[in-house]
């Protein structure tokens, strides 16, 4: 939207350590999940589809600070 390069890199590596907090709740609920506590209740679909778009996010704010698409 502003075409400023490193506002893309900023979105990008501050969302190196949202990404790495969504792995490790992803890990925690697996073993919550083999243990039965209260989180296990997370329906698989959606915990599914959560990962699927935080990883398309990613990859999205990735390639707009590579540069992809630009003419």
């Amino acid at each position: 939207m502003t075409d400023e390069s490193g506002l893309a890199w900023a979105a990008f590596v501050a969302l190196l350590p949202v990404a790495l907090l969504g792995f490790t709740m992803l890990f925690r609920w697996l073993s919550a999940r083999s243990a039965g506590t209260v989180d296990s209740r997370l329906p698989v679909p959606v915990v599914a589809a959560h990962g699927l778009f935080a990883a398309t996010t990613l990859v999205l704010v990735l390639l707009a600070a590579l540069g992809a698409g630009e003419s």
